[in-house]
């Protein structure tokens, strides 16, 4: 332990009252020490603390007290950013952290130092690094994040969803254009986004998701349907009532309830 350390009976006995004590017991053995220091720390202490939180941050080994670090940092943000860009060449689980600090500060300028971790090897660098990039909304984010549409695992296509719903606007573009992919999995993977995103960031997509609802298969096409319907868009209603009036049984009731669910929201209004 640390000489200058707390022990778990010291705390029992006697609280953190001083930075120094604090950063003490920021080195602490014990994750309960640690995570009272990191309170202190975040809440008393001034932005010349920052350099030594990000590195607390990078070495911590307990996810609790990585959580109430992370609120320290971010409680100064603009002097911890560059301490917490030189952290990323650490190790995976270190990137993980940081990424996760800076999806919280969301500051424009860190969107360069994320981009190519989007692509990394490590399937958890990666997903952190698409919640970033989505949280800056900056539109550089989008070519970084398209081209995972239909890739990886149920939970790598779920987090880049989310990351693409906190885009918004930046990403419609193309995930409209994904909707006319030969790959089913991309055009799939494309329309539950646009889901996310609704009204009225996806109204741009509303020409390729009524053709998507109209032509794609049924599975994809209802999705599509469920992201057209909550759009404000001149092209929702005359592609829902040509599929209630088509021939396909399925789609045309759907289409149908679709249009009485629009006309009640209408009238609530």
């Amino acid at each position: 332990m640390n000489p200058g350390a707390f022990s778990v009976r010291d705390t029992k006995e006697r609280s953190v009252t001083t930075l120094e004590q604090a950063r003490r017991a920021a080195y602490d053995l014990s994750p309960t020490v640690r995570q009272k220091a990191a309170v202190h720390l975040g809440t008393h202490g001034d932005a010349t603390l920052a350099r030594e939180l990000v590195t607390l941050l990078v070495a911590e080994p307990d996810f609790f007290v990585r959580e109430t670090l992370t609120w320290a940092v971010c409680r100064h943000p603009q002097t911890a950013l560059p301490h917490l860009l030189a952290a990323l060449g650490t190790d995976p689980q270190a990137r993980v952290q940081v990424l996760h600090a800076l999806s919280k500060i969301q500051a424009p300028e860190a969107v360069d130092h994320i981009l190519p971790l989007a692509a990394d090897d490590d399937p958890a660098v990666a997903m952190k690094a698409w919640w970033a990039l989505g949280r800056t909304g900056a539109p550089e984010a989008a070519p970084a994040l398209l081209p995972h549409l239909g890739s990886g695992d149920e939970e790598q296509q779920r987090e880049l969803s989310r990351a693409l719903e906190q885009l918004g606007e930046p990403g419609v573009e193309g995930l409209a254009a994904a909707l006319a992919d030969e790959d089913p999995t991309v055009r799939r993977h494309a329309t539950q986004a646009l889901v996310l995103i609704g009204d009225p960031a996806a109204r741009p997509a509303a020409a390729a998701l009524a053709a998507t609802a109209e032509a794609d298969e049924q599975d994809i096409a209802m999705v599509a349907l469920e992201a057209l319907a909550v759009l404000d868009a001149p092209e929702v209603e005359p592609a829902l009532e040509r599929l209630r009036d088509g021939e396909d049984r399925f789609r045309s009731l759907t289409a149908q309830w679709l249009l009485a669910d629009r006309e009640e929201r209408a009238a609530r209004r």
